[in-house]
């Protein structure tokens, strides 16, 4: 517990500190410090910029049926984001013209100081259905389980909470799976459904995947965690993506196992409360 309070000591740290920059920059500049000019630029990018960024991203999938979704992941609200990076998206997805909106997991990072029902009260004023999942951070592991507290609030608030349950809207079964971290996704429900049956999995890690069997026939897997590796430094970024598998799951749609799986990047931040080159998105999917 004591290591625990002080890992989170350190995020405040990180977060709060990092406004240092200014005034070093300030100094940098009187220095004439070109390198370090350049390298406070794009450290102001990347910590105060980018990830106050929101983009909508419209992708067509062939799914051999006709539906659109909002996707959304990682929105990570707590220690380094606040409501407002959520009521922006809300906006947004309002605007659009889809069938529901579906968030892939982890809602939290750190909220133990915040108002959990306060941060996520804008998912109310959502006008579509919305149908959720729950990632490792709302599981909190490593830390204190607080995915029934989190389950209350959300479903308080209209969403509707698919861990391990499966729901249908206009004749499409969408198929929720719980964290692959916390070894709740249950991919054996899948064994239910035929070729036949039109069936989208929600899950939070791409790597649920790989326990798919042949006779699984969802038609599309969507997925987040990755954060299409937050700081996108050529290379290094690959490194970094919290995946166990084989495959090296980052951003946009893949074919694994014949099967197409879509990995958002995400809203929020972890680790370092900075992005690059990767800015905060919501992905707009239209099958047909």
């Amino acid at each position: 517990m004591e290591n625990m309070t002080a890992i989170l000591y350190v995020k405040f740290f990180i977060y709060y500190g990092s406004w240092l920059v200014f005034p070093l920059f300030y100094w940098f500049v009187k220095k004439r410090w070109t390198t370090l000019i350049l390298l406070s630029i794009l450290f102001i990018y990347a910590r105060f910029i980018e990830p106050q960024l929101l983009f909508v991203n419209h992708y067509k999938i062939n799914t051999g049926f006709k539906a659109k979704y909002a996707l959304i992941a990682d929105i990570h609200l707590g220690i380094y984001n606040n409501a407002s990076i959520l009521e922006r998206t809300v906006e947004k997805i309002n605007a659009e013209d889809v069938d529901a909106v579906l968030i892939a997991g982890d809602f939290t990072y750190e909220p133990q100081f915040y108002n959990m029902r306060k941060l996520f009260a804008s998912l109310r004023k959502v006008n579509v259905p919305v149908y959720a999942v729950l990632g490792n951070h709302d599981c909190q592991k490593p830390g204190p389980d607080i995915r029934d507290e989190l389950e209350e609030i959300l479903t308080s608030l209209g969403v509707h909470v698919i861990t391990n349950k499966a729901t249908k809207l206009n004749g499409v079964t969408i198929l929720g799976l719980g964290s692959h971290w916390a070894k709740d996704d249950k991919v054996s429900l899948l064994g239910k459904y035929t070729k036949e049956d039109k069936v989208i999995v929600l899950t939070h890690n791409p790597d649920t995947t790989l326990g798919f069997l042949p006779n699984y026939y969802p038609d599309l897997t969507l997925a987040g965690h990755t954060h299409g590796g937050q700081i996108r430094i050529p290379y290094l970024y690959k490194k970094i993506i919290p995946i166990r598998g084989d495959v090296l799951w980052d951003q946009g749609l893949y074919t694994f196992k014949d099967k197409k799986v879509f990995v958002t990047s995400g809203l929020g931040e972890i680790g370092l409360p900075m992005r690059f080159l990767i800015p905060p998105a919501i992905d707009i999917l239209e099958l047909y």
